[in-house]
């Protein structure tokens, strides 16, 4: 009986640090926006949305941003025009965040991907000035770049991360118009990798005074 009643008390501790993961909320979150929005303009949850619409919810067109209204830049990041869109985001940032929580802990993906994702919608006003800007994509480019090169990442979230990256880099040279990688997602993808391995390079001194110390703590980061 103990042994069953201990099982159950961990899996069911599994599942709260599941339910209250910071990136599966916000995946979760992208889900929700989305649905609201779809109610909001009376539109069926799989109608395509006009960025036009959603620029009194937080998408941006350059040309009339005023940094006044930089929340723009962070609301902007849960709203998309195409639900499969909305969808491929919300499956990275969900399952790439919880492989880098695990290694990470749950607040530093997180802060990464918005962070990283702000700066790029920030970047995009000043060099896009006359596209409208939203999605998710920028952040979870952020979140795959970390992923790869920060260490320590299951295989499980690093085959996410590569997915990820390939499939927006695919969309951007073969199906966009871009014929080539946007900078929306090439430059938060430099920033998740500079970020990676700065984040590799800070922790490897604390490892190796662990190891030295003959601290039991110490693990491998790869």
């Amino acid at each position: 009986m103990a042994p069953a009643i201990a099982t159950v008390i961990s899996y069911g501790g599994q599942a709260m640090k599941w339910f209250t993961s910071p990136s599966l909320l916000w995946a979760v979150s992208l889900v929700v926006v989305w649905c609201a929005i779809a109610f909001a303009l009376h539109q069926s949850v799989w109608a395509q949305q006009s960025s036009r619409d959603l620029m009194v919810f937080g998408a941006i067109k350059g040309e009339y941003f005023d940094w006044t209204q930089g929340w723009k830049l962070v609301a902007s990041q849960w709203l998309h025009v195409k639900a499969p869109h909305m969808l491929l985001n919300a499956f990275v940032i969900g399952g790439v965040g919880l492989a880098v929580e695990a290694r990470w802990g749950r607040v530093l993906p997180g802060i990464i991907a918005l962070i990283g994702g702000t700066l790029t919608q920030a970047l995009l006003v000043i060099l896009e000035p006359h596209e409208f800007i939203s999605g998710a994509s920028q952040a979870y480019m952020v979140l795959c770049g970390f992923a790869l090169f920060a260490g320590g990442v299951r295989r499980v979230g690093l085959g996410l991360a590569w997915i990820g990256l390939l499939i927006s880099i695919a969309i951007d040279v073969y199906i966009s118009s871009h014929g080539q990688i946007k900078v929306g997602h090439a430059f938060p993808m430099i920033l998740g990798i500079a970020a990676g391995v700065l984040a590799k390079a800070q922790s490897k001194p604390r490892f190796d005074d662990r190891a030295k110390s003959g601290s039991g703590l110490a693990k491998p980061l790869d």
